[in-house]
Protein backbone atom coordinates (compact mmCIF):
# COMPACT_ATOMS: atom_id res chain seq x y z
CA UNK A 1 0.00 0.00 0.00
CA UNK A 2 2.71 2.65 1.00
CA UNK A 3 6.01 2.64 -0.38
CA UNK A 4 8.41 0.77 1.94
CA UNK A 5 10.41 2.54 4.40
CA UNK A 6 10.22 6.12 2.75
CA UNK A 7 10.72 8.54 5.38
CA UNK A 8 8.74 11.96 3.51
CA UNK A 9 8.58 15.39 4.86
CA UNK A 10 5.84 18.55 4.11
CA UNK A 11 7.47 21.66 5.36
CA UNK A 12 4.10 24.01 5.82
CA UNK A 13 5.43 28.01 6.71
CA UNK A 14 2.70 29.24 9.12
CA UNK A 15 0.56 32.60 8.15
CA UNK A 16 3.67 32.67 5.94
CA UNK A 17 3.04 36.71 4.79
CA UNK A 18 1.68 37.89 8.06
CA UNK A 19 4.77 35.72 9.86
CA UNK A 20 7.09 37.48 7.33
CA UNK A 21 5.67 41.05 7.76
CA UNK A 22 5.75 40.52 11.93
CA UNK A 23 9.22 39.52 12.14
CA UNK A 24 10.91 42.01 10.01
CA UNK A 25 8.63 44.46 12.25
CA UNK A 26 9.05 43.72 15.88
CA UNK A 27 6.05 46.01 17.15
CA UNK A 28 3.26 44.10 14.82
CA UNK A 29 4.51 40.82 17.39
CA UNK A 30 0.79 39.91 18.98
CA UNK A 31 -0.95 41.96 17.07
CA UNK A 32 -3.87 41.04 14.11
CA UNK A 33 -1.41 41.17 10.52
CA UNK A 34 -4.00 41.16 7.59
CA UNK A 35 -2.23 41.04 4.39
CA UNK A 36 -3.45 41.84 1.44
CA UNK A 37 -3.68 45.52 0.89
CA UNK A 38 -4.61 48.64 3.01
CA UNK A 39 -7.94 49.80 4.35
CA UNK A 40 -10.75 50.55 2.26
CA UNK A 41 -8.92 48.05 -0.74
CA UNK A 42 -11.18 46.49 -2.73
CA UNK A 43 -8.94 43.17 -2.77
CA UNK A 44 -8.86 39.84 -0.79
CA UNK A 45 -6.92 38.86 2.06
CA UNK A 46 -3.88 37.37 0.83
CA UNK A 47 -2.58 36.01 4.13
CA UNK A 48 -3.23 36.88 7.99
CA UNK A 49 -1.77 36.28 11.30
CA UNK A 50 -3.08 34.10 13.65
CA UNK A 51 -4.18 36.69 16.30
CA UNK A 52 -6.60 37.64 12.69
CA UNK A 53 -8.11 34.35 12.28
CA UNK A 54 -9.45 34.70 15.98
CA UNK A 55 -11.71 37.02 14.89
CA UNK A 56 -12.97 34.99 12.05
CA UNK A 57 -10.33 36.45 9.16
CA UNK A 58 -9.12 34.33 6.62
CA UNK A 59 -6.97 33.86 3.39
CA UNK A 60 -9.66 35.22 0.12
CA UNK A 61 -11.59 37.14 2.25
CA UNK A 62 -12.62 40.89 0.93
CA UNK A 63 -10.92 43.35 2.55
CA UNK A 64 -13.72 45.25 3.55
CA UNK A 65 -15.21 42.10 5.29
CA UNK A 66 -11.68 41.65 7.01
CA UNK A 67 -12.31 45.34 8.33
CA UNK A 68 -15.38 44.90 9.70
CA UNK A 69 -14.42 41.51 11.68
CA UNK A 70 -11.75 43.13 12.98
CA UNK A 71 -11.28 47.03 12.78
CA UNK A 72 -8.00 47.27 14.64
CA UNK A 73 -6.40 44.80 12.53
CA UNK A 74 -2.74 46.02 10.68
CA UNK A 75 -3.71 46.05 6.85
CA UNK A 76 -0.63 45.98 5.11
CA UNK A 77 0.21 45.57 0.93
CA UNK A 78 1.41 42.41 0.18
CA UNK A 79 5.36 42.39 -0.52
CA UNK A 80 5.78 39.97 -2.72
CA UNK A 81 9.96 40.88 -3.07
CA UNK A 82 10.37 39.77 0.38
CA UNK A 83 8.27 36.72 0.88
CA UNK A 84 10.25 35.56 -2.27
CA UNK A 85 13.32 35.97 -0.49
CA UNK A 86 13.04 34.33 2.31
CA UNK A 87 11.22 31.82 0.22
CA UNK A 88 14.49 31.29 -1.51
CA UNK A 89 16.57 31.11 1.47
CA UNK A 90 14.24 28.19 2.92
CA UNK A 91 14.30 26.11 -0.34
CA UNK A 92 18.42 26.57 -0.23
CA UNK A 93 17.97 25.34 3.58
CA UNK A 94 16.38 22.58 2.95
CA UNK A 95 18.78 21.04 0.03
CA UNK A 96 21.21 20.59 2.86
CA UNK A 97 19.46 17.67 4.09
CA UNK A 98 18.34 16.23 0.57
CA UNK A 99 18.49 16.93 -3.00
CA UNK A 100 15.08 15.58 -2.98
CA UNK A 101 13.47 18.18 -2.23
CA UNK A 102 9.80 19.33 -4.26
CA UNK A 103 8.60 23.05 -4.16
CA UNK A 104 4.76 22.70 -3.94
CA UNK A 105 3.86 26.47 -3.53
CA UNK A 106 5.77 29.77 -2.09
CA UNK A 107 5.36 28.40 1.52
CA UNK A 108 5.12 24.53 1.11
CA UNK A 109 7.93 21.80 0.13
CA UNK A 110 8.04 18.06 0.73
CA UNK A 111 11.28 16.52 1.19
CA UNK A 112 12.32 12.87 0.70
CA UNK A 113 14.66 12.30 3.65
CA UNK A 114 15.01 8.31 3.20
CA UNK A 115 18.71 8.77 2.29
CA UNK A 116 19.42 11.38 5.38
CA UNK A 117 18.63 9.16 7.91
CA UNK A 118 22.36 8.12 8.29
CA UNK A 119 24.16 11.54 8.27
CA UNK A 120 21.35 13.68 9.98
CA UNK A 121 19.57 11.29 12.13
CA UNK A 122 15.30 10.20 12.37
CA UNK A 123 12.98 12.57 10.60
CA UNK A 124 11.57 13.93 13.70
CA UNK A 125 15.19 15.42 14.50
CA UNK A 126 16.20 16.46 11.15
CA UNK A 127 12.06 18.35 11.04
CA UNK A 128 13.28 19.64 14.48
CA UNK A 129 16.55 20.92 13.33
CA UNK A 130 14.80 22.75 10.31
CA UNK A 131 12.04 24.41 12.40
CA UNK A 132 15.12 25.44 14.43
CA UNK A 133 17.36 26.89 11.70
CA UNK A 134 14.09 28.54 9.63
CA UNK A 135 13.69 30.37 13.00
CA UNK A 136 17.16 31.38 13.70
CA UNK A 137 17.42 32.92 9.79
CA UNK A 138 13.96 34.23 9.36
CA UNK A 139 12.14 34.72 13.08
CA UNK A 140 9.37 32.57 11.27
CA UNK A 141 7.59 29.43 12.69
CA UNK A 142 6.78 26.44 10.08
CA UNK A 143 4.81 23.14 10.96
CA UNK A 144 6.68 19.59 9.45
CA UNK A 145 4.54 16.37 8.75
CA UNK A 146 6.27 13.03 8.92
CA UNK A 147 5.24 10.29 6.78
CA UNK A 148 5.38 7.09 4.52
CA UNK A 149 3.85 9.51 1.35
CA UNK A 150 3.22 12.83 0.95
CA UNK A 151 -0.36 13.01 1.65
CA UNK A 152 0.17 11.11 4.67
CA UNK A 153 2.80 13.97 5.82
CA UNK A 154 0.90 16.78 4.39
CA UNK A 155 -2.05 16.16 6.59
CA UNK A 156 0.15 15.65 9.44
CA UNK A 157 1.93 18.94 8.99
CA UNK A 158 -1.66 20.21 9.10
CA UNK A 159 -2.79 19.14 12.32
CA UNK A 160 -0.09 20.33 14.44
CA UNK A 161 -0.15 23.80 13.39
CA UNK A 162 0.88 25.87 14.36
CA UNK A 163 4.81 25.49 14.68
CA UNK A 164 4.28 21.42 15.06
CA UNK A 165 5.87 18.39 14.26
CA UNK A 166 3.12 15.71 13.50
CA UNK A 167 3.63 12.17 12.56
CA UNK A 168 0.98 9.74 10.69
CA UNK A 169 1.85 6.07 9.97
CA UNK A 170 -0.36 3.35 7.50
CA UNK A 171 -1.93 2.15 10.79
CA UNK A 172 -3.36 5.85 10.82
CA UNK A 173 -5.40 5.46 8.00
CA UNK A 174 -8.18 3.43 9.96
CA UNK A 175 -7.68 4.97 13.10
CA UNK A 176 -6.86 8.85 13.87
CA UNK A 177 -7.60 9.35 9.91
CA UNK A 178 -11.25 8.24 10.10
CA UNK A 179 -12.69 11.23 12.21
CA UNK A 180 -11.45 13.98 9.56
CA UNK A 181 -13.92 15.90 7.89
CA UNK A 182 -13.23 15.25 4.33
CA UNK A 183 -11.80 18.81 3.46
CA UNK A 184 -9.28 18.16 5.51
CA UNK A 185 -7.96 16.11 2.91
CA UNK A 186 -5.26 17.21 0.17
CA UNK A 187 -6.85 16.87 -3.00
CA UNK A 188 -10.76 17.21 -1.88
CA UNK A 189 -11.80 20.72 -2.72
CA UNK A 190 -15.00 22.17 -2.02
CA UNK A 191 -16.86 21.09 -4.84
CA UNK A 192 -16.10 17.93 -4.29
CA UNK A 193 -16.26 18.12 -0.58
CA UNK A 194 -20.19 19.82 -1.05
CA UNK A 195 -21.21 16.38 -3.48
CA UNK A 196 -19.43 14.45 -0.72
CA UNK A 197 -21.81 15.87 1.72
CA UNK A 198 -25.12 15.50 -0.21
CA UNK A 199 -24.13 11.56 -0.42
CA UNK A 200 -24.09 12.44 3.63
CA UNK A 201 -20.25 11.57 3.23
CA UNK A 202 -18.72 13.82 5.83
CA UNK A 203 -15.80 12.00 7.47
CA UNK A 204 -12.90 10.22 5.84
CA UNK A 205 -14.20 6.76 7.64
CA UNK A 206 -17.71 7.23 5.65
CA UNK A 207 -15.24 7.74 2.38
CA UNK A 208 -13.54 4.78 3.07
CA UNK A 209 -16.57 2.57 4.21
CA UNK A 210 -18.93 3.44 1.54
CA UNK A 211 -19.96 1.16 -1.25
CA UNK A 212 -17.39 1.68 -4.52
CA UNK A 213 -20.76 0.91 -6.99
CA UNK A 214 -22.51 4.55 -5.06
CA UNK A 215 -19.17 6.63 -4.84
CA UNK A 216 -18.86 5.72 -8.57
CA UNK A 217 -22.78 6.42 -9.94
CA UNK A 218 -21.93 9.65 -8.14
CA UNK A 219 -18.06 10.57 -9.51
CA UNK A 220 -17.75 8.41 -12.30
CA UNK A 221 -13.71 7.68 -12.80
CA UNK A 222 -13.21 10.02 -9.90
CA UNK A 223 -14.08 7.33 -7.59
CA UNK A 224 -11.02 5.51 -7.71
CA UNK A 225 -9.24 8.60 -7.08
CA UNK A 226 -11.01 9.77 -3.85
CA UNK A 227 -11.14 5.91 -2.41
CA UNK A 228 -7.18 6.32 -2.88
CA UNK A 229 -7.26 9.72 -0.50
CA UNK A 230 -9.48 8.46 2.00
CA UNK A 231 -6.89 5.42 2.51
CA UNK A 232 -3.93 7.83 2.43
CA UNK A 233 -2.70 6.63 -0.71
CA UNK A 234 -0.38 8.71 -2.72
CA UNK A 235 1.89 7.02 -5.32
CA UNK A 236 3.48 10.37 -6.48
CA UNK A 237 6.97 10.51 -4.90
CA UNK A 238 8.85 13.75 -4.57
CA UNK A 239 10.69 15.66 -7.35
CA UNK A 240 13.18 17.33 -7.11
CA UNK A 241 12.82 19.25 -10.07
CA UNK A 242 10.11 22.08 -9.84
CA UNK A 243 7.08 21.14 -11.37
CA UNK A 244 5.23 23.30 -14.32
CA UNK A 245 2.94 25.82 -12.84
CA UNK A 246 -0.47 24.91 -13.69
CA UNK A 247 -1.40 28.40 -14.64
CA UNK A 248 -0.26 31.88 -15.00
CA UNK A 249 -2.84 34.75 -15.47
CA UNK A 250 -3.41 37.96 -14.03
CA UNK A 251 -7.10 39.87 -12.22
CA UNK A 252 -7.83 43.82 -11.34
CA UNK A 253 -10.06 44.34 -8.63
CA UNK A 254 -11.81 48.19 -9.77
CA UNK A 255 -11.32 50.67 -7.74
CA UNK A 256 -14.77 51.62 -9.17
CA UNK A 257 -17.23 49.29 -11.22
CA UNK A 258 -17.35 49.67 -14.83
CA UNK A 259 -19.88 49.45 -17.31
CA UNK A 260 -17.29 50.74 -20.60
CA UNK A 261 -16.88 47.63 -22.76
CA UNK A 262 -13.72 49.66 -24.09
CA UNK A 263 -12.22 49.89 -21.04
CA UNK A 264 -12.70 46.60 -20.11
CA UNK A 265 -10.71 45.45 -23.34
CA UNK A 266 -8.13 47.94 -23.15
CA UNK A 267 -7.51 46.47 -19.00
CA UNK A 268 -7.71 42.86 -20.88
CA UNK A 269 -5.26 43.71 -22.87
CA UNK A 270 -2.80 45.31 -20.30
CA UNK A 271 -3.23 41.71 -17.90
CA UNK A 272 -2.79 39.68 -20.86
CA UNK A 273 0.51 41.99 -22.08
CA UNK A 274 1.75 41.08 -18.21
CA UNK A 275 0.84 37.27 -18.00
CA UNK A 276 2.48 36.12 -21.67
CA UNK A 277 5.54 38.36 -20.05
CA UNK A 278 5.44 36.40 -17.33
CA UNK A 279 4.90 33.09 -19.58
CA UNK A 280 8.04 33.82 -22.10
CA UNK A 281 10.23 34.84 -18.67
CA UNK A 282 9.02 31.04 -17.66
CA UNK A 283 10.00 29.42 -21.22
CA UNK A 284 6.73 28.42 -21.31
CA UNK A 285 3.41 28.07 -24.01
CA UNK A 286 -0.17 28.11 -23.26
CA UNK A 287 -2.92 26.43 -25.20
CA UNK A 288 -5.55 27.40 -23.23
CA UNK A 289 -7.18 30.93 -22.25
CA UNK A 290 -9.68 31.68 -19.66
CA UNK A 291 -11.54 34.79 -18.94
CA UNK A 292 -12.72 35.69 -15.25
CA UNK A 293 -15.32 38.52 -14.53
CA UNK A 294 -16.67 39.06 -11.15
CA UNK A 295 -20.00 41.40 -11.28
CA UNK A 296 -20.17 44.29 -8.53
CA UNK A 297 -23.12 41.71 -7.46
CA UNK A 298 -20.02 39.21 -6.44
CA UNK A 299 -21.49 36.66 -8.95
CA UNK A 300 -18.71 35.15 -10.78
CA UNK A 301 -18.57 34.03 -14.17
CA UNK A 302 -15.75 32.67 -16.64
CA UNK A 303 -15.24 31.15 -20.27
CA UNK A 304 -12.03 29.28 -21.49
CA UNK A 305 -11.39 28.08 -24.72
CA UNK A 306 -8.32 25.63 -26.39
CA UNK A 307 -6.28 26.61 -28.96
CA UNK A 308 -5.09 24.34 -31.80
CA UNK A 309 -1.34 24.71 -30.81
CA UNK A 310 0.47 26.14 -27.42
CA UNK A 311 1.47 30.31 -27.83
CA UNK A 312 3.72 32.68 -26.09
CA UNK A 313 2.24 35.70 -28.17
CA UNK A 314 0.17 38.26 -27.02
CA UNK A 315 -2.03 38.62 -29.78
CA UNK A 316 -3.68 35.51 -30.35
CA UNK A 317 -4.43 34.82 -26.47
CA UNK A 318 -5.65 38.71 -26.18
CA UNK A 319 -8.08 37.97 -29.47
CA UNK A 320 -8.96 34.48 -27.50
CA UNK A 321 -10.02 36.51 -24.19
CA UNK A 322 -11.73 39.03 -26.62
CA UNK A 323 -13.90 36.38 -28.34
CA UNK A 324 -14.76 35.18 -24.67
CA UNK A 325 -15.63 38.51 -23.58
CA UNK A 326 -17.79 39.16 -26.19
CA UNK A 327 -19.90 35.38 -25.39
CA UNK A 328 -20.21 36.74 -22.03
CA UNK A 329 -22.60 39.12 -23.00
CA UNK A 330 -21.79 41.45 -20.34
CA UNK A 331 -23.90 44.44 -21.57
CA UNK A 332 -24.24 47.41 -19.24
CA UNK A 333 -24.10 45.03 -16.37
CA UNK A 334 -21.37 46.49 -13.40
CA UNK A 335 -18.18 45.01 -13.47
CA UNK A 336 -16.12 44.43 -10.12
CA UNK A 337 -13.18 42.49 -11.29
CA UNK A 338 -11.88 40.61 -14.38
CA UNK A 339 -9.04 38.65 -15.42
CA UNK A 340 -6.91 36.56 -18.00
CA UNK A 341 -5.34 33.37 -17.57
CA UNK A 342 -3.27 30.57 -19.35
CA UNK A 343 -3.23 26.78 -19.14
CA UNK A 344 -2.20 24.02 -20.61
CA UNK A 345 1.54 24.70 -20.14
CA UNK A 346 4.27 23.08 -21.93
CA UNK A 347 7.52 24.33 -21.88
CA UNK A 348 8.14 26.23 -25.67
CA UNK A 349 9.70 24.51 -27.98
CA UNK A 350 9.19 27.05 -30.90
CA UNK A 351 9.63 25.93 -34.44
CA UNK A 352 9.46 27.23 -37.66
CA UNK A 353 7.17 27.49 -39.68
CA UNK A 354 5.56 28.82 -42.97
CA UNK A 355 3.31 31.62 -41.49
CA UNK A 356 5.09 34.45 -39.34
CA UNK A 357 4.17 33.66 -36.50
CA UNK A 358 7.73 33.31 -35.56
CA UNK A 359 7.71 37.55 -36.18
CA UNK A 360 5.60 37.56 -33.04
CA UNK A 361 7.76 35.61 -30.47
CA UNK A 362 11.11 37.53 -31.63
CA UNK A 363 9.47 40.40 -31.21
CA UNK A 364 8.49 39.85 -27.94
CA UNK A 365 11.48 38.75 -26.54
CA UNK A 366 12.80 41.84 -27.70
CA UNK A 367 10.04 43.57 -25.58
CA UNK A 368 10.94 41.17 -22.59
CA UNK A 369 14.92 42.49 -22.78
CA UNK A 370 13.85 46.29 -22.90
CA UNK A 371 11.78 46.08 -19.93
CA UNK A 372 14.40 44.06 -18.06
CA UNK A 373 16.31 46.59 -18.61
CA UNK A 374 14.38 49.62 -17.90
CA UNK A 375 11.18 48.56 -16.28
CA UNK A 376 8.03 47.06 -17.20
CA UNK A 377 6.18 50.43 -18.19
CA UNK A 378 8.85 51.28 -19.79
CA UNK A 379 7.11 49.73 -23.01
CA UNK A 380 3.37 49.42 -23.56
CA UNK A 381 0.83 48.14 -25.97
CA UNK A 382 -1.48 50.15 -28.03
CA UNK A 383 -4.96 50.40 -26.63
CA UNK A 384 -3.82 48.81 -23.05
CA UNK A 385 -5.21 51.05 -20.00
CA UNK A 386 -3.67 50.57 -16.59
CA UNK A 387 -5.54 53.32 -15.37
CA UNK A 388 -8.93 53.14 -12.50
CA UNK A 389 -7.56 49.94 -11.22
CA UNK A 390 -6.85 48.31 -8.01
CA UNK A 391 -3.17 45.83 -8.66
CA UNK A 392 -1.12 44.26 -5.65
CA UNK A 393 1.91 45.03 -5.21
CA UNK A 394 3.17 41.40 -6.69
CA UNK A 395 1.71 42.51 -9.90
CA UNK A 396 3.12 45.91 -10.07
CA UNK A 397 6.27 47.18 -12.06
CA UNK A 398 8.04 50.23 -10.66
CA UNK A 399 9.83 51.76 -14.24
CA UNK A 400 12.65 53.48 -14.81
CA UNK A 401 12.08 56.98 -15.08
CA UNK A 402 13.27 58.36 -18.92
CA UNK A 403 14.01 55.26 -20.01
CA UNK A 404 11.26 55.42 -22.12
CA UNK A 405 13.25 56.93 -25.10
CA UNK A 406 16.21 54.69 -25.00
CA UNK A 407 14.13 51.73 -24.77
CA UNK A 408 12.03 52.13 -27.69
CA UNK A 409 15.79 52.84 -29.71
CA UNK A 410 17.01 49.42 -28.20
CA UNK A 411 13.47 47.81 -28.99
CA UNK A 412 13.97 49.26 -32.82
CA UNK A 413 17.76 47.81 -32.63
CA UNK A 414 16.77 44.09 -31.55
CA UNK A 415 13.56 43.94 -33.78
CA UNK A 416 16.06 44.37 -36.58
CA UNK A 417 18.33 41.66 -35.56
CA UNK A 418 15.57 38.95 -34.81
CA UNK A 419 15.45 36.20 -36.78
CA UNK A 420 13.96 32.69 -36.51
CA UNK A 421 16.81 31.21 -35.32
CA UNK A 422 17.09 33.76 -32.41
CA UNK A 423 13.22 32.98 -31.99
CA UNK A 424 14.03 29.26 -30.98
Amino acid sequence: MFASGRSILHLDMDAFFASVEQARRPELHGLPVIVGGERGARGVVSACSYEARAYGVHSALPITQAERLCPHGVFLPVDMRAYLAVHRSLVELLGHYTDLVEVASIDEAYLDVTGSRRLFGPPRTIAHRIQEQVYDAHGVTCSIGIGPTKLLAKLAAGLHKPAGIGELIAADVHGRLRDLPVGEVCGIGPVTQERLTALGLTTVGMLQDVPFPLLAAAFGKGAHGLRQLALGRSFSPVRSGRPLPKSVGREITFDDDVNDQEFLRATLLSLTDSAVAELRGKGLAARTVALKVRFNTFHTVGRRRTLPRPVSAVRPIHETAMALLDELDVGARWVRLVGVSVSGLTHNAFQLTMDDGWREVALGEAVDKVREKYGFKSLTLAGGSPARRHQSPAQSFHPDPGGAAQAARELAGASAESSPTEAV
